[in-house]
């Protein structure tokens, strides 16, 4: 099986088709086989799926994706597990342990948020559902 999943430095991408480069992992019996990085600069969205296909590609994990390439990577035959966050090594490893879920979100740092009104903070989602 091969998984692919674009870099932004040592993190997953927050974004499908912004990132410089997707590292590419040949995994079998939970065990990574072999990898590499492909580089995508300036490649366009619809490149970018169809170069995932061209490389035999089984399973995207990516940060946000939108709905057209979604379903047009699903359509190519390759699984798309969106909405993860986190550095890209401890993903693989969730991955690899069958622990993965679309929506992981592993970010150390809360940050501030975004600003409201009155000068208030909201969080994230995901971290106020930790919360509860």
């Amino acid at each position: 099986m091969k998984v692919a999943i674009p870099l932004f430095g040592t993190w997953v991408s927050p974004r499908f088709g912004y990132s410089p480069e997707v590292w590419i992992l040949n995994v079998e019996d939970g065990e990574v086989i072999s990898q590499k990085t492909v580089p995508m600069v300036g490649l366009s969205l619809p490149f970018w799926c169809n170069q995932l296909s061209h490389l035999g590609i089984d399973a995207v994990i990516c940060g946000g994706i939108d709905r057209v390439c979604h379903y047009k990577l699903e359509s190519l035959g390759i699984s798309v597990i969106p909405e993860v966050a986190g550095e890209a090594i401890e993903v693989l490893d969730l991955f690899l342990a069958g622990k993965l879920e679309p929506g992981f979100r592993n970010c150390r740092r809360k940050g501030r948020g975004f600003k409201g009104r009155r000068g208030r903070y909201f969080e994230p989602q995901w971290t106020t559902d930790e919360k509860k």
